[in-house]
């Protein structure tokens, strides 16, 4: 049930954020308390009207800008919704991520390698969840960023906080079964419009 009356804002949820990563470094611990923060605000029925609509991305049929940092490497909240699997992918930052509505099947990858040779990848499954309504899920920073979504209904819709705004970067995809990695195929269109 979405909550009625004053809600968590993501100006709140930023200030939670930011006060709590003064005290603390990223850790499992600190990831799984900035995903409370996210659970509270995944409760709001208004994150659309209050987003700015995005629009499909690469992966994403549909999305919303929650918030964005004035500053450019600060962080981002994306209201993002999947109608089929992602390649599995990195952002380059580490992220947080919230399922909102619809569940989704999650992998999540930790890089072996060094990255010293271009196109090349060891990677080790290290998260395999089915995740529903409220679920929370964090990946760490570069190079373990690496996972993978896919709806398990028609679509879904996930809340995602992540640390630096990145979007429309160098991304990456990545193939485990082959151990390669190319650069991913964003449309000018879509870079850096976030």
């Amino acid at each position: 049930m979405r909550a009625k009356g004053k809600q968590y804002s993501p100006e709140d949820l930023i200030r939670d954020v930011k006060e709590l990563l003064a005290r603390e470094k990223l850790s499992d611990d600190v990831f799984s308390k900035i995903g409370e923060f996210l659970k509270k605000i995944s409760l709001r029925e208004d994150l659309m009207e209050i987003g700015e609509h995005r629009g499909k991305g690469i992966n994403a049929i549909d999305s919303y800008v929650i918030y964005r940092d004035p500053l450019p490497d600060g962080p981002i909240i994306i209201l993002a919704q999947f109608d089929r699997a992602t390649e599995i992918h990195n952002h380059g930052t580490w992220g947080v991520m919230c399922a909102y509505k619809g569940r989704e099947h999650y992998t999540q990858w930790k890089r072996n390698d060094n990255g010293e040779e271009p196109g090349k990848v060891d990677l080790e499954l290290v998260k395999d969840l089915i995740l529903v309504e409220g679920d929370i899920v964090w990946w760490p920073d570069v190079p373990n960023d690496i996972h993978k979504q896919d709806p398990i209904d028609d679509s879904m819709w996930q809340l995602v906080y992540m640390g630096r705004n990145t979007m429309g970067g160098d991304e990456q995809h990545y193939d485990p079964k082959l151990g390669t990695s190319w650069e991913a195929d964003i449309p000018n269109s879509s870079r850096r419009r976030v």
